[in-house]
């Protein structure tokens, strides 16, 4: 068996003929677009466009390997590779994919579907917040089992400072959004600016917030950022509950699941840059 190439005719060796279509394999798919489709990844990692040593290593296929995957990828406009430098980045039908699928995207049916399974795996309270009306305002809630938190609706807005939504706001809107509310919240609560600072510190290098009985009394919740293509923060995801059985320990269950599911969607969102933790 033989395959055209760039270079002319060549046979295929047996590598190449286990990467094609097979009794057993025509069922599940065309094994071959898998291979080659999987020299994607690397340059979706790694933002820039990568020479062919890197691309291969990246994917785990030897260079020639790679490169006879790369030449019909080329072709398809997945990839391109620069004249110059010889180097491989996305191709045009790449960039029209991505934002094909961006303009599909239903970013808070997303958000939805995460805060119902948080609440499913945690019993607990679960909420989508978005920035409107000037704050941080719960746009989703899954009421937890047994919840009392009856206060949490659909609309309220919540504490800057005090509730681990909003400080999670605060720790990754520009600060021009929240300036306003800010100064008016640090003198109720009698905050410093060297206080807020360092609060907003502590949750960039954690990635998340984590408050107990801050917002009110007997009350806990954990929060996480969800950041769109762009890095732009599109909204938070919140678990809360009684603070006698709501685990805010770093490593508990409860923050792992929280900050993984806002890891998820912030990739589902096109995000790309990796989030503390």
């Amino acid at each position: 068996m033989t395959r055209v190439h760039t270079a002319g005719v060549i046979p295929l060796s047996s590598e190449d003929r286990e990467d094609e279509a097979s009794p057993s394999t025509e069922a599940l798919g065309i094994q071959s677009i898998e291979v080659g489709l999987k020299l994607l990844r690397p340059l979706l990692d790694a933002g820039k466009a990568l020479n062919l040593k890197s691309l291969a290593a990246g994917a785990g296929y030897a260079p020639p390997k790679a490169h006879r995957y790369l030449v019909s990828l080329i072709r398809m406009k997945l990839v391109a590779q620069d004249p110059v430098t010889g180097r491989y980045g996305l191709g045009s039908l790449a960039f029209e994919l991505g934002l094909a699928a961006l303009g599909l995207l239903d970013r808070d049916a997303l958000g939805r579907a995460s805060i119902r399974e948080i609440m499913s795996e945690t019993s607990h309270t679960a909420c989508l917040v978005t920035w409107a009306n000037g704050g941080a305002t719960v746009a989703a809630v899954e009421p937890g089992v047994g919840s009392i938190f009856l206060g949490i609706r659909i609309g309220s807005i919540l504490s800057l400072l005090r509730s681990a939504s909003g400080q999670a706001f605060l720790a990754h809107l520009p600060r021009e959004a929240t300036k306003d509310l800010l100064a008016r919240e640090m003198r109720d609560t009698k905050m410093s600016n060297d206080e807020v600072t360092q609060l907003i510190e502590r949750i960039r290098a954690e990635g998340l917030t984590r408050i107990r009985d801050t917002m009110m009394v007997g009350l806990s919740a954990v929060s996480a950022p969800v950041f769109d293509h762009d890095g732009r923060l599109a909204y938070v995801i919140t678990c809360m509950g009684p603070s006698n059985t709501f685990d805010t320990s770093a490593d508990g269950p409860i923050v792992t699941l929280v900050r993984a599911k806002a890891q998820d969607l912030s990739a589902r969102m096109g995000y790309r840059t990796k989030m503390a933790g």
